[in-house]
Parts: structure tokens; sequence; C-alpha cells
């Protein structure tokens, strides 16, 4: 049994994440409340709730980098610095300086600087390495442009690449969809989709209500607490919308039964 398949074994039995009573507070307003959440492994899933509701909040509490005020976050049944080699995140793009001076290749290969250390310097080996996952995405032939050169879409692209090449069992997407055109959007959710039949699990923090029947297998609705966790088919209702969203709900959700 090779080492990735012996990694994916060891974690079966272990849901991908657990949360237990997690508050987090900005200035003494709560942000999110109270919150309990576990993630079973091999899924898509997207979080989905108005603007404020802490979505993004909830990804950087689960991936430590944003303090907590109370609770646990457990990755694979261990707090996150056990586990944090099994982990990947691709945050907003608008939080990223594109104005650095680097190329698409470079950024990929820093994807892999967790596995060299700090000492040991890329190699063909990561060079190929990060080839491949430009390839993966459609961005070989950008490898040596200037970051900042490229289209939005074509950045997160780039990112979702660095994202690859680390080889987690676990992936982190704040808003991957956003400022893409619709040609990059069905290349990443197909993407997404390759890394859930490979048994990993993806949580993205998605806007798009139409578009998560579609494109995931299960959802969290929050608005700093929250409001429903589990396959889209079960809990992306009207009922759990309107609890979410205080009745801004443009459109109705029929409730989906297929498959569940």
């Amino acid at each position: 049994m090779n080492s990735s398949l012996q990694q994916q074994s060891m974690l079966d039995d272990k849901p991908a994440v657990e949360v237990s009573d997690l508050t987090v507070a900005y200035h003494s307003r709560p942000v999110l409340w109270d919150v309990d959440l576990t993630v079973p492994r091999g899924v898509l899933m997207a979080i989905v709730g108005p603007n404020g509701a802490g979505k993004t909040t909830l990804l950087k509490s689960i991936l430590g980098l944003v303090p907590v005020a109370a609770g646990q976050v457990l990755i694979f049944g261990k707090p996150l610095a056990q586990q944090r080699h099994l982990v990947s995140y691709v945050p907003q793009r608008g939080s990223v300086d594109w104005d650095f001076p680097t190329t698409a290749l470079d950024v990929v290969i820093m994807g892999l600087y967790r596995q060299l250390g700090w000492i040991r310097r890329p190699g063909s080996r990561e060079r190929r390495k990060a080839m491949e996952a430009l390839e993966q995405v459609g961005m070989s032939s950008f490898a040596r442009r200037q970051i900042s050169q490229l289209s939005g879409g074509q950045q997160q692209r780039v990112f979702l690449a660095r994202a690859l090449v680390q080889n987690a069992q676990l992936f982190f997407m704040d808003e991957p969809f956003q400022g893409v055109d619709a040609t990059t959007e069905r290349a990443i959710i197909e993407i997404l989709r390759q890394l859930r039949s490979e048994g990993k699990t993806v949580v993205v923090v998605h806007h798009d209500l139409q578009t998560v029947p579609e494109y995931f297998d299960w959802v969290t609705l929050i608005n700093v607490r929250r409001i429903a966790c589990g396959p889209v088919c079960q809990v992306f209702n009207e009922k759990n919308l309107r609890a979410a969203y205080g009745g801004r709900v443009a459109f109705i959700v029929e409730q989906q039964t297929e498959g569940c």
C-alpha cells in the first residue's frame, strides 16, 4: 500500500473537521457564536450565509488564523497543530498581494516549502511537481508569467495549483469562484469534484445560492450561529435559507431528494 493510501486508511474513521462550541468575537462583538459543526470525510461542502454571517471567520478560525474566544477544532480527530500537513488553504483572491514580483511557477513551488523545510532549496523534482499542478489547472503555458500580468481567473487557477501540489487530504477555499469567468469556474469545480472522487474533503466559502445544488453534496448555512449542516438534498431548503438570510432570499429552493 502506497503512503497516500495508508494515510487515507488511517483517517477513514474520523470526520475531516469537528468544531465544538466555537465562539469568535471582534471588539466584544460575537462574529461566531457557539458553533457546532461536523464535516464528514470525502465531501464537497459549501459554507453559505449572508454578508457578515461569519463564513470567512469560520474558515480562518478552523485554520487557526484568528483567535477564538471559546471552543475546540479537531482535524481528523486531532488538533490542527498535529495535522497541519494534511491541510491546504486557498484564501480570497483579494487578500493576496498580486504585485509581488514572482512567477506563477514560483507561487506553486511555494506550496512545497513545508515539505522542503527552510534549508533545502527546491530542485528539479519540485519544479516538475509544480508544473504538473499547473498543467492540471490549465496554466502550464503561463508558468514564467509574472502573477501581476495574469487575469483574475488565471491568478485563481495558480493558487489552486499551489494547493494541489501539497497533496493534502483537506482543502479549504475562500470564495474560489469570485471574479472568475464561466470557463474558469467550470474548470475549478471539475477539479474539486476530482478531489472528492479521490476521497479528499473540500470546504468552500460560497456566495451563489443557485449553484449550491449543482456544485456541492454537503452544505453549512450560518448567520453568526450555525443554522443547518448536512447533505444538500436534506438541509438546503426554504426554511433554513430564510432562517439564515432573514427572508432575503431571491428565489425558492425546491427540496431535492435524489441521492439521499
